[in-house]
């Protein structure tokens, strides 16, 4: 019988060729499409259902965070940059589903409320979050970075990366997510990791309690160097300042806010902060303003601009987006990508601030507002320009 066939195969050699190649393409194809199907968060939501945050809400918290909107998926973070990363990733997950078959929901919560030191090493965020670091990444990786496009992660190459995402160089920008914080000076002098000072971050994030009540600890503890202590707000709340004064937006003017024009201090309003409570409470307002209710005009402001926010979020998405597909259809997009990252910035630097414009509404409201237009010119052009 197996003569036959191989008698056959020599008679009929092209036939043959031609039918194992196709075969193989077909095979390959397959294989693929299940790599990726399986590589999807919605394949991951399988065995980690959830809601919320915590173990087995790892799919929805994802889902609600900055990494979610940005688009970086699970074995972006999960699986070490190149197709070897990726391969060994996938390995893994072998384990893991056989994990989910075999162990009980209460072993499974213990290792996932106990996640191994190295799940995401703090060089695999610098890929991403830094030039340097994405250099020494690329440069060191075993074997190809990609066979085919499987993954958000092997096509990032700083700085065009960061800056399209509009990221700071966090290992040389010191004004990062709204504070002035040296990282590269706290992981070389401390030998901290991304995860000391970021907890979950994605999965289970600490509230903006725990990470001030964390950096003031530390601080207190170094109280003879220059680290600044608690009565040094503006030190490190730069956005914070800068949004008071009615600066730091890219190409958008203001105006000081009210308060700050007024002479009205961080403490003035932030009254509890030495007793470790970093926000204002309704009281602050009605100390100053008897009988005024300021109270629910800064939930007004803060309702408005939060919900002009999303909606811009959402824009992003799209234009993003649209202009990735003008890339890959090899459009003149260097103009549009230009904007796209001023209002990308812009759009940071309100998120930044934290209080949803209470601090400076109509500066916030201008800025968002450029945001907007910002977006509709890149869509503009994306119909003009080819």
């Amino acid at each position: 019988m197996l003569m036959n066939i191989f008698s056959w195969c020599k008679r009929h050699i092209v036939l043959f060729t031609i039918v194992s190649v196709v075969f193989v393409v077909v095979f390959g194809f397959i294989n693929i499409q299940i790599l990726h199907m399986t590589s999807e968060p919605e394949f991951c939501h399988l065995c980690h259902p959830s809601k919320g945050f915590g173990p087995l809400a790892e799919v929805d918290s994802w889902e609600h965070s900055a990494h979610g909107e940005a688009g970086v998926s699970c074995l972006d973070c999960h699986g070490r940059p190149g197709v070897v990363g990726y391969m060994k990733a996938k390995l893994g997950g072998l384990k893991d589903t056989y994990m989910q078959l075999t162990i009980s929901r209460e072993e499974k919560l213990e290792i996932l409320s106990n996640p191994h030191k190295d799940l995401v090493p703090s060089w695999h965020c610098l890929f991403c979050h830094s030039d340097d670091g994405n250099r020494k990444v690329r440069e060191t990786t075993q074997g190809p970075m990609q066979l085919v496009k499987m993954r958000m992660l092997d096509d990032v190459v700083n700085p065009a990366f960061r800056e399209r995402k509009g990221l700071p160089d966090i290992m040389k920008d010191s004004f990062v997510g709204g504070t002035n914080f040296d990282h590269e000076m706290h992981i070389s002098a401390f030998d901290f990791t991304c995860r000391d000072c970021h907890f979950g971050v994605v999965h289970n994030p600490a509230t903006k309690t725990d990470r001030m009540n964390f950096c003031l600890a530390c601080h207190a503890e170094n109280k003879d160097s220059s680290a600044p202590q608690m009565k040094d707000c503006q030190a490190c709340h730069q956005a914070q300042l800068a949004m008071n004064e009615g600066k730091g937006a890219q190409d958008v003017k203001g105006e000081p806010g009210l308060m700050f024009a007024a002479s009205v201090g961080c403490t003035d309003c932030h009254t509890a902060v030495t007793k470790g409570v970093y926000r204002p409470s309704a009281s602050t307002c009605t100390d100053c303003h008897e009988g005024q209710d300021y109270t629910n005009l800064y939930k007004e402001w803060a309702s408005s601009t939060k919900e002009r926010v999303e909606s811009l979020q959402k824009q992003r998405v799209e234009v993003e987006a649209a202009l990735n597909d003008a890339d890959a259809a090899h459009r003149k997009t260097g103009e549009a990508w230009k904007i796209y990252e001023r209002a990308l910035k812009n759009l940071r630097f309100v998120r930044n601030d934290g209080t949803h414009g209470v601090h400076n509404n109509d500066y916030a409201m201008a800025i968002l507002a450029s945001v907007e237009a910002d977006f509709k010119q890149v869509k503009k052009q994306l119909d003009t320009v080819w």
